[in-house]
């Protein structure tokens, strides 16, 4: 099934396509523009699915989205996309930590990530949270950065793989 919709005047544009894959919305206005689009088959996080890991669906969508916020004054890119594995949450956490390290440094977080630094430079630091039984994997930069999330699920595991850039 396919629908598409639009709505334009001379000072913004709103345009949604509803497709079998996913949806795409783009809203265009003088202040800027948002795009998102939804069911992002393999993310283009950069980093690699976890061998025998399948997309997550919630109500048959894939749980993954690639959407970007741009303006004269700001930009910023999320793409994420959610996984679940039936091996242990060690075992894809280890996976994760490894593949990261091309990209440099890694913080590993089992509670809130932060960032701290100069401009331009803001590293990732962790507020650890003990009782947290989710783990997160951090690297790069606040303006470029690449977050893995894992979390038990039942005897296998959940996660996410995110990669943010933004621009001021």
């Amino acid at each position: 099934e396919y629908r598409r919709v639009s709505a334009f005047n001379r000072y913004c544009g709103i345009d949604v396509h509803e497709a079998e894959r996913g949806k795409n919305v783009d809203i265009r206005s003088p202040l800027g523009s948002v795009s998102v689009r939804t069911g992002v088959e393999n993310s283009d996080t950069g980093l690699p699915v976890y061998p025998g890991a399948q997309p997550l669906r919630e109500h048959g969508d894939p749980e993954s989205a690639n959407v970007n916020v741009a303006s004269r004054w700001f930009g910023v890119k999320v793409i994420a996309a959610k996984y679940a594995s039936e091996d242990a949450q060690d075992r894809v956490v280890d996976f994760y930590r490894r593949e990261m390290k091309t990209f440099g440094a890694v913080t590993e977080c089992r509670g809130e990530v932060d960032f701290r630094g100069g401009p331009g430079a803001r590293r990732a630091v962790c507020k650890e949270r003990p009782s947290s039984s989710d783990v997160q994997l951090v690297t790069g930069t606040e303006e470029r950065q690449r977050v893995v999330a894992v979390k038990p699920r039942g005897a296998g595991s959940e996660f996410s793989l995110v990669y943010v850039t933004t621009r001021s």
